[in-house]
């Protein structure tokens, strides 16, 4: 009991010294509890987030038949289910809108969570579509209202040929759909857009074929037997992912949060809080336990035993631990709401994980443990009258050699200042250390950001599909899931639109189809091109039968002649005269999963002149069907235009390029319906913004184009980015109690030197100069040694990803450089950090006559 009062008698007569190790170790859990709850809580409230707008439902199936689903929804472990019938997709001519047409059935309406207005469908040409589908047709108010609209059926025959029926028909809405504009917001920035519903009786009929397949929503008694019942569903009905699978969005949100965790980013992240928090609470205890050496020669004076004083500090110890955990919980606890809020940019729940405490009290333990152990193994071990005379002062043979060196500086202040750094080397080393480790990780973390926003705006990094654009900057289409090519448009008034905008240089409209085939024998396709082909057999179960993908481009002249540079064999097809066939420029290469590159060709050695025949979806009769027509290839283009000139997103093979006045003529599309943006330097990012405000609610467009591929982690990324940033300005925090703990307890310490140097005519204006030198040495040496370490770190990362891009067929890669807006910065910081240092430390200076600094007894 009696160490125990002694430990107590200790911090509250030390409350200066008591308050600041406590702050210390507070601000380490502080640290590293906010870190892992804010990413916790974050990424537990987009999982909730994704539940509350697209429902939570476990598991999603479609396109599949009744038998099946009956066997699904009896499944042993399904709580309750939900399906539709899904008779073909219904597409708006005007601007190409297009969503699916189901039948009705109100339970599937509510698990998606969708809000109703209006009534069910109770006869033939009646329809409950959503309102965010009315708004990108242009439809206000749109409850009551008729609609002309295109159904349409694509499917693969008996023959196995891919064939589309369609049909016009006129519906009355009778029903509106609603969800919070967040939900859709979040869908029309992802690679492949909205895909919207729409429901009608279940027993319409309709004057084409459609389909007879099923899709539903499965809620399971056990979420966490969601995995299991996949697997074996999948297996006994032999089902792909298309047909079955979890909740896209929830597993997508549950992906991105074990991505983050599991990241080796993370995994340093924490290794580093670890130690800089460690070294920053030893540094602290070892000033306070250093002082406290004169007080364990005096107790072991008076006959106190060595296991005492050790029980003790043990005790001292626990207490420090205990109080400065659940103090730095406390306010990690404030910390990460707060930062939740900042991250994430919505109102969440905590998530206080075990494994989040159990860090903290990691970092406490470890380094108030470590910080005890040593010095008071130390202090034991002296002899009672060296601890009892125990200083920071110098050895005579240390100030004789200093007192020399004196006279031959010229600047009194500065070797002052330099001899006081080493007073006491471990301080001094431990300190630095504490901050390069730091410094190296900021400039580097943000010089790889930094760096690759810049490759990303010149097409260089950011994936295959970004890197892929070339000259062009960004793109303006119809999505995947919401628009029709055939007639989606940009028309003049939107071309002049897209012009007009601040930062964009020249503009390049066009045509696209990414819904063509070519028909081949197999004979005729490559080898590499047949093992990507089974690959993505194995995972989707696609069958060919001999027609194959291929996207469909035509150019205007102008165009054509740009990319003349890509040709590798050939004529331009401005320079060839017409022919009994339409003539194309082949891109014979793809990109293969297998060899991850551009080297497979698609058509087993293609030549020019070759006549092919292609399959394309052509508007004609005031129907779309799909036409086959055989063409000559009048050029083949290099791979290297397949890998990184106008975009690959939607090219799973072949690529044919036609005149803009062929393709019109072949498929009866006469207006563009997408459009290239070159931007001027500097201006990518804010372009893209403009493009997304103009075309928010024109026909459920997408923006492509240099950094596209970011769409797929684009939340994850920017939450990433403003966590790091989060976690950057703690550790800086942690680092500057630090900084000004040690020049306070520098100055308590030289309380009689310094009071001497003012007797002997020092003004307290000089006395700040070496101290302010003091402070700013730990930063500047130690974020000099870091910038060199991160820098050599940096080019070594761009190395690397330079050997991945020349082995993936790219022929442009980053350059080397060195980080100076990151370095400077860091300069800046630690800059800043000393003058605080001194600035808060001046009552101990001022504060102070000089007879008592003098009379201090040492």
């Amino acid at each position: 009991m009696i160490t125990f009062k002694l430990a107590m008698s200790y911090m509250k007569e030390q409350k200066g010294k008591t308050i600041a190790l406590l702050s210390s170790i507070a601000l380490s859990v502080m640290l590293i509890f906010s870190m892992n709850v804010i990413r916790d809580s974050g990424y537990d409230s987009q999982i909730q987030e994704a539940k509350d707008l697209h429902g939570d439902y476990q598991v999603w199936f479609e396109g599949i038949d009744m038998d099946s689903a009956k066997q699904l929804e009896n499944n042993t472990e399904v709580k309750s289910a939900n399906r539709v019938k899904y008779f073909c997709e219904i597409v708006s001519k005007k601007n190409g809108v297009k969503f699916d047409l189901n039948s009705f059935n109100k339970g599937f309406i509510d698990s998606l969570n969708y809000k109703m207005v209006g009534r069910e469908p109770r006869k033939d040409g009646e329809i409950v579509i959503e309102k965010e589908t009315a708004q990108q047709m242009g439809i206000r108010n749109p409850l009551n209202k008729n609609i002309d609209m295109m159904l349409m059926n694509k499917y693969v025959d008996d023959s196995g040929a891919n064939q589309i029926d369609s049909v016009n028909k006129s519906f009355k809405i009778v029903g509106i759909l609603e969800k919070p504009e967040r939900y859709y917001s979040s869908l029309s920035n992802s690679i492949s857009g909205i895909k919207t519903q729409a429901f009608v009786y279940e027993g319409a009929k309709f004057p084409i074929k459609t389909k007879d397949t099923y899709k539903g929503t499965i809620f399971l008694k056990s979420e966490k037997n969601t995995s299991k019942f996949l697997n074996e569903m999948e297996k006994k009905l032999n089902l792909s992912f298309d047909n079955l699978r979890e909740n896209s969005e929830v597993s997508a949100a549950k992906l991105l949060k074990d991505i983050s965790k599991n990241s080796l980013e993370n995994l340093k992240k924490i290794i580093l809080l670890v130690i800089v928090s460690s070294l920053v609470i030893y540094n602290i205890f070892n000033i306070i336990l250093k002082d406290m050496i004169i007080q364990i020669g005096l107790m072991r004076a008076i006959g106190m035993s060595r296991k005492k004083i050790k029980n003790m500090f043990v005790k001292l110890s626990l207490i420090y631990i205990v109080l400065g955990t659940v103090i730095g919980i406390l306010f990690g606890i404030i910390v990460s709401y707060i930062g939740v809020r900042i991250v994430y940019g919505y109102s969440s729940r905590l998530t206080i994980e075990a494994l989040s405490i159990i860090y903290s009290f990691i970092v406490s333990v470890l380094s108030v443990s470590i910080s005890s152990f040593i010095v008071v193994r130390k202090a034991v071990k002296m002899s009672i009258i060296d601890s009892i005379k125990v200083s920071e002062k110098y050895e005579k043979k240390s100030k004789g050699k200093s007192s020399k060196k004196n006279r031959r500086q010229k600047n009194i202040i500065r070797s002052i200042a330099i001899r006081n750094i080493w007073r006491n080397k471990p301080r001094t080393i431990i300190t630095m250390l504490a901050i390069t480790m730091v410094g190296t990780m900021f400039i580097v973390s943000f010089a790889v950001k930094d760096t690759l926003k810049t490759n990303i705006e010149e097409g260089i990094t950011g994936g295959i599909w970004g890197m892929s654009y070339g000259s062009v900057d960004k793109t303006v289409s119809g999505s995947y899931n919401g628009a029709e090519s055939l007639f989606y448009k940009i028309d003049k008034d939107m071309i002049e639109k897209i012009k007009s905008i601040e930062g964009v240089k020249s503009v390049e409209p066009n045509f696209y189809n990414p819904d063509g085939h070519i028909l081949l024998s197999k004979d005729k396709i490559s080898k590499a091109y047949q093992d990507e082909l089974n690959r993505k057999n194995e995972l989707y179960k696609d069958e060919n039968n001999n027609e194959y993908p291929l996207l469909i481009r035509g150019y205007s002249d102008e165009m054509l002649k740009t990319r003349e540079l890509f040709i590798e064999d050939g004529k331009n097809l401005i320079n060839v005269k017409e022919g009994r066939y339409k003539k194309v420029i082949l891109v014979n290469n793809t990109n293969s999963k297998i060899t991850h590159s551009f080297e497979a060709k698609v058509i087993d050695d293609a030549k020019v002149g070759d006549i092919i025949d292609i399959k394309l979806p052509v508007y004609k009769d005031g129907i779309k069907k799909y036409e086959t027509f055989k063409v000559e290839v009048s050029a083949i283009m290099k791979e290297a235009y397949a890998a990184a000139q106008d975009g690959n997103v939607d090219a799973n093979g072949a690529q044919v390029i036609f005149r803009e006045d062929d393709y019109k003529e072949l498929t009866g599309q006469k207006d563009y319906n997408k459009i290239y943006v070159m931007t001027q330097k500097g201006e990518l990012y804010p372009v893209e913004k403009r493009l997304e405000k103009l075309t928010k609610d024109y026909a459920f467009s997408s923006i492509g184009g240099k950094g596209e591929d970011m769409k797929f982690i684009g939340a994850q990324q920017s939450s990433e980015d403003r966590l790091a940033v989060i976690y950057q300005c703690l550790i800086l925090l942690i680092l500057s109690v630090n900084s000004i703990f040690i020049m306070r307890s520098n100055i308590i310490v030289r309380k009689k030197e310094i009071s001497t140097l003012r007797a002997l005519g020092m003004s307290i204006k000089d006395i700040k100069k070496t101290l302010i030198i003091e402070s700013e040495f730990y930063g500047i040496v130690a974020s000099t040694i870091g910038a060199v370490i991160a820098t050599a770190y940096h080019n070594w990362g761009i190395s690397s990803a330079n050997k991945t891009l020349i082995e993936g067929s790219f022929e442009r890669t980053i350059e080397h450089s060195i980080p100076w807006n990151q370095i400077l910065i860091l300069f800046a910081i630690f800059i800043i950090i000393g003058f605080i240092a001194v600035f808060l430390s001046k009552d101990k200076i001022e504060g102070i006559s000089i007879a008592e600094g003098i009379s201090e007894n040492d």
